[in-house]
């Protein structure tokens, strides 16, 4: 049952206003977006509809973007990614949408959860965890440091290049890295975890709050960004670390130490993965 339909319908009757608010924080543009009704959502913008927070920090865009819907919230710009081609070892820029076709598989640099009410769960869980002291104190100092760095794309620091049929693709830093420098976000459609359906599965992360495992997985085998090729390394030069912003925990990576230009970026994928494969080939 469509929660927007009477809403709409009193808002047009002067019953509702354009930016008002139910009880859980969600304006006309939220439930739109939700509904995935595009057409409702660019009339409410021609009228003037801001993109307030909900109760949980979620506002329309990026609740957009976490459920990946197509719509005047959401800005697509063509972007192009770094590439080492080995036939003549040099890098090329490649736009993204190329980089799909070869790969066959959908770039994309935010979250994407299986539902909205996983959304709201998490959304839940990550507001009871900053109202303990220590997760509070851990996140604002995060943010402080790669807060504004996470807004912007990455592709200047790496490039992508095929090692071999055992180790598939790499990731490379395309110029030297200070350490603590922000690298990226793990991104992929944010689900369930089941443990036996995906021990095969090479890109599952574990969605992580806090430090401690969730009942969520995020899933980038089909969906995700360049992170997915990220290899492990017993001596990582990147950590992994959780974050919340905007309401929701984010996976990201940053480097523990200077990453001459040209050295492979890895993270160590800890001893679960390898529970149910094969020892991992040092690098």
């Amino acid at each position: 049952m469509s929660k927007l339909d009477p809403l709409f319908e009193a808002f047009k009757k002067g019953e509702w206003t354009l930016n008002q608010q139910t009880k859980e924080g969600n304006t006309l543009l939220h439930l739109a977006v939700i509904e995935d009704r595009p057409q409702i959502i660019e009339d409410l913008l021609s009228k003037g509809a801001r993109p307030l927070p909900d109760q949980w920090g979620l506002t329309p865009p990026f609740l957009s973007h976490l459920l990946n819907r197509s719509n005047a919230l959401v800005k697509k710009e063509e972007r192009t990614l770094l590439i080492y081609r080995n036939r003549d070892e040099k890098v090329y820029p490649i736009s993204i949408s190329e980089f799909e076709e070869r790969l066959k598989i959908t770039y994309y640099d935010s979250l994407i959860f299986d539902s909205v009410d996983t959304i709201y769960k998490v959304a839940k869980k990550c507001a009871r965890k900053l109202k303990k002291k220590k997760y509070q104190q851990m996140n604002h100092w995060t943010l402080c440091l790669h807060g504004k760095t996470m807004e912007k794309p990455r592709e200047n620091l790496y490039y992508i290049r095929w090692i071999n049929r055992y180790l598939g693709y790499g990731v490379y830093a395309v110029a030297d890295i200070p350490a603590n420098t922000y690298i990226g976000e793990y991104t992929g459609i944010v689900k369930r975890r089941n443990n036996r359906r995906n021990r095969f599965n090479d890109y599952i992360f574990s969605y992580d709050l806090c430090g401690k495992a969730t009942r969520w997985c995020i899933d980038a085998k089909f969906i995700g960004n360049f992170t997915r090729f990220l290899n492990h390394s017993d001596h990582p030069n990147l950590t992994s670390r959780w974050v919340i912003r905007e309401g929701i925990a984010h996976i990201i990576f940053y480097s523990n130490r200077f990453i001459p230009k040209g050295t492979q970026l890895t993270y160590c994928y800890g001893p679960w993965y390898w529970r149910s494969r094969s020892a991992p080939s040092p690098l």
